[in-house]
């Protein structure tokens, strides 16, 4: 019997058992998939290796269970990853009523600006990067993207002051705040 043959053979007899073992443990039907192409990809791969006979039932199921013990981790990896990035600001829904409308004003307000200039703004102010490191992200050397972050920041505080009258104190101190610091900070 040619390797393939015994493969194909190998497949055919054990595919419903393996796919019926991961989801037993709990894995979504296209995670399942996945795990089960997995564990036939080793069975090819290291087809000398399988035992002839019920010692291949046995061997693929070690296979199986490798792959989902290592899928386990690595969805709690995954999610532990997930929730030490999670955002510590409020979202919208969280803020509170009077909160809203300077929310919704500020995000108006940088709708309005191009948006190189407003991923420069967010990048600084939202995910803390210097304006060296937020102009590396959009292609610009270090003194362009202070002076465009600059530029930028006067634009949208006029928009505050100017377009939304009614933005509040706070919206407009922040954007000034960052404003002070210059064109030159790194």
């Amino acid at each position: 019997m040619t390797d393939e043959a015994r493969f194909r053979a190998l497949f055919d007899e054990q595919y419903r058992a393996i796919a019926r073992y991961f989801l037993a443990r709990g894995h979504v039907a296209a995670a399942a998939e996945d795990l089960v192409a997995a564990t036939f990809e080793v069975a090819w791969r290291q087809l000398d290796a399988v035992p002839a006979g019920d010692g291949a039932v046995a061997w693929l199921f070690a296979v199986a269970r490798n792959h989902s013990r290592n899928a386990r981790r690595k969805t709690q990896r995954d999610a532990a990853l997930i929730s030490d990035l999670a955002p510590t600001v409020a979202s919208f829904d969280e803020l509170a009523i009077e909160r809203r409308e300077e929310f919704a004003e500020t995000i108006h307000a940088l709708g309005q600006l191009k948006a190189l200039d407003r991923d420069l703004i967010l990048l600084v102010t939202w995910d803390e990067l210097t304006p060296s490191q937020a102009g590396a992200v959009l292609g610009l050397r270090p003194k362009a993207a202070r002076s465009r972050l600059h530029r930028a920041r006067q634009r949208l505080a006029a928009l505050l002051t100017t377009e939304t009258p009614a933005a509040s104190a706070t919206a407009r101190a922040q954007v000034a705040d960052h404003r002070d610091e210059g064109p030159h900070d790194a």
